[in-house]
Parts: structure tokens; sequence; C-alpha cells
């Protein structure tokens, strides 16, 4: 394998739609038309939930603890109720106390409190954004989030320019389950994904015309730079992220491992640097350690749910949780894995290979909790759903049917569950 990956003919990637200079203005405004679009869909997703009639408790009959945080304890408004169902008062709490003075306010105790602060890139961006004003961190994590889904598309767009396709194929994540995840939950999964899009990106200049491996000769360094620093800051967002840049590492060193002839720093050139991007991550959680006085050890779920978000054997908890399932939930597995098993079957890198098996191989660790609902699994394995599509690579005529079709069927169903029930058996 690693021969064939050496015989491998190296040449500039195809020449697609903005390959050329004159093409670039061109290219910019599909770009930008892909983010636009996919800015006002993922509006209108998260408007459809606040266009709703929602009871606001009473604070004088309110029971104080109740919640996972003080954030909003008790919520007084729709946003801090949107907040409150899920991850996103603990980033609007990232985003209030950056500087770690206030870790009291998460419930639990410090290993619960270390492990709900181990991704904060999210809620630091969110409190640049409010410029210090605690009071405007409801809303801004909001209005990150549908950016970080616009961004996201861009960065797809861009991508599938490169691989010589119409950036209209952009609009291709508006089936990503774990998009509308983000949007209904506010979590930092898209932003993650979005800069694993844009460590990829930057590689750009390297990609081989044949299957997709890179050439790390032909990369310069202030590309291989800008790609580190992407794929750390995505470690940032969710630690599981960084399964990419380590299985890249893992790759390249396989496809190299038979030359003897390597330069003291070859190796790190070669197949090593993705490893740094791990270290941002691994320092964040040193500096938890020491301002918290414990080491990361959440169960994520409460004490009621503790020792379920992990399986005792693999895809248990997967088993566990199908008795239990409703047509959302398949819908949006098949749009996570369909993709992603078309890519094993029609890539020949070994590269997207071992990305679509390791994030399999993740999913298999994920216990009953994870895999109850779409909303638990569909978000964790945002970037299998990237790598899936590219993969392919964009070339399926009925995978982008299935997956504008799933995602409308989401969509729809948030106005009216009947029909979109409708669009889900379409998409089926």
């Amino acid at each position: 394998m690693a021969d064939d990956a050496a015989a491998t003919a190296v040449a500039p990637a195809t020449a697609g739609p903005g390959s050329r200079r004159g093409d670039r203005p061109e290219l910019l405004v599909q770009i930008s038309m892909v983010a636009v679009i996919v800015a006002v869909v993922a509006g209108a997703v998260v408007f459809s939930w606040f266009n709703r009639r929602l009871a606001i408790p009473d604070p004088t009959t309110w029971e104080p603890g109740r919640l996972v945080t003080a954030t909003f304890d008790p919520p007084t408004n729709k946003v801090e109720l949107f907040h409150n169902q899920g991850d996103g008062q603990f980033y609007v709490h990232m985003a209030q106390d950056p500087f770690l003075r206030q870790p009291e306010r998460i419930q639990g105790g410090p290993s619960e409190q270390a492990y709900r602060l181990q991704r904060p890139l999210y809620g630091w961006v969110g409190w640049a954004l409010t410029l210090g004003d605690a009071g405007r961190a409801a809303w801004v994590m909001v209005g990150l989030t549908v950016a970080s889904v616009a961004a996201l598309a861009a960065v797809v767009a861009a991508l599938a320019a490169r691989l010589g396709r119409s950036p209209m194929w952009g609009l291709a994540i508006l089936g990503f389950p774990g998009i509308h995840v983000d949007l209904l939950r506010c979590g930092p999964e898209a932003l993650g994904t979005a800069l694993l899009g844009l460590a990829l990106l930057a590689l750009a200049p390297a990609w081989r015309v044949g299957p997709w491996g890179v050439d790390r000769h032909r990369l310069s360094s202030r590309r291989l730079v800008a790609s580190l620093l992407c794929f750390a800051l995505a470690g940032l967002t969710r630690e599981s992220f960084l399964a990419v840049p380590v299985v890249l590492s893992a790759v390249w060193w396989w496809q190299t491992r038979a030359r003897r002839s390597v330069s003291a720093g070859g190796w790190f050139r070669s197949w090593g640097w993705p490893l740094v991007s791990v270290v941002p991550f691994l320092v964040w959680v040193v500096v938890l350690r020491l301002a918290l006085g414990a080491w990361s050890q959440g169960s994520g779920g409460g004490e009621e749910l503790a020792g379920e978000r992990m399986a005792s054997v693999p895809f248990g908890g997967l088993v566990d949780a199908l008795s239990a399932w409703r047509v959302g939930e398949a819908l949006s597995l098949l749009l996570i894995v369909g993709p992603a098993l078309l890519g094993v079957v029609r890539s020949r890198s070994l590269e997207w290979r071992s990305l679509i098996a390791v994030h399999v191989g993740l999913s298999a660790t994920f216990g009953f909790v994870v895999w109850y609902t779409w909303v638990g699994f569909s978000r964790v394995l945002l970037p299998l759903s990237l790598v899936g599509l590219l993969a392919n690579p964009l070339v399926l005529p009925v995978q982008p049917a299935v997956m504008v079709m799933g995602g409308l069927a989401v969509l729809v169903g948030l106005v009216w569950a009947p029909l979109g029930q409708v669009f889900a058996w379409a998409a089926w």
C-alpha cells in the first residue's frame, strides 16, 4: 500500500471553478452566495424555535439549583430557555466568565466543571464578540452559531471548487443533521468542523490528482502553519475533532515508513507536524487542573446518566437505543453514514478511508445516552458528514438529493411536523 502511494504521480490539483486567476472574482461571488443562502436558512431554523408559545417560569415559585448551571437560573425569557435546553448554557457561561473566576456556577463539583470547560474556544469567541458585556452573551452565542454554519458552507464551497466541482455544493451542509442540532441547541461543532475544513483547504496546493493524498514536499511553511493552527483551534472546540490531524499523521507515517533516507527534521515535515495540534488542548486541560484542582471526570449527563455515555461493548449503546428510535433518528444516521460508506467504496485515498474508519470506530464507543436521539450523535459525528461528502468526491447524483431532502425534512418538520414526515418519507 505504501509503494502504491509512493508511486502515485504528483501533479497540481484538478482545475476547477476558480482555478484560474481570472475566475477568482466569480468564484468568490459564488462562495458568498452559498454562505448567504445558508445563513438565511439557518436563521429561519432558529427563528422557528423562537416563533412558538413558551411558558416562562415564575421566579417566585422557581426552585434554584434545578439546572446544571446558574447561568440562567431561573430563565426569564425565550433566549434563556433556548440555552437551558442543552449545552448552550455552558457556552454562555464561558462567554461570561472566560477567565475561570466563577467555576462554581457549574453544578457537580470540580471534576464536572473541568469536563464542561474543556471545550473553551466557542465561549472565548462569544466573549470577544460581546466586548465584555455579559448581558449580550445569550444572543451573541445564537448569532455565532448561525455565522459558524454559514462559514462552514463557504469552506465546503471552496473545497468543492478545489476538487473541480461547483461551489454550490456548499449548500449540501443543510443536509447534515449535526448542523440542525447546533442551530436548535447552540453548539460549537459547526465552528469546529469549519476549522477542520479550513485546515484541509490550506493543504490544497499539495493535493494530488489521483487519490486524495498530500505531497508534503509541495506544502509551503506558511500553509503548514495555517493548517496546524486550524487543527489546533478545532480541537479546542471539541476534543474528538483532534482525531482528524492524528489520523492524517498516522497515515502519512505509514506511507513513509519504508524510506530510510530521512533527514533529522524530515519526519516532522513529512508526517509529524499534525500531532502538534494536540498540544494546545493538553495545555488547557492542565490549566483547568491547576485552576479547579481536579481532572475532567464529568458524566456529561448528570448522576442518573453516569456511565451510559460510553458503551461497554462496541455499538452496544446503538443496539440498546434502536428500540426507542423514530424516523428522525433513522434518517439522521442514514444521512451521516450513507455518504461515508459510499466514500469508502469510491475513494482510493488512504487518508479519506482512514478518517471514515476512525470516526465509525469512535461512534462504536457511544453509549445509550448519545444514541438515544439524533440530537446526541449527529453533532459529534459532524466531521464524518464533512468527510463523507468530500470523499466521494461530490459526484454522486443521488447523494445531494438525499441530503437536501433530509435537510428539508428537518426544516419543514420544525414548522409543521406532519409535512416534515412526508419529506422524511421521500428522502428515505
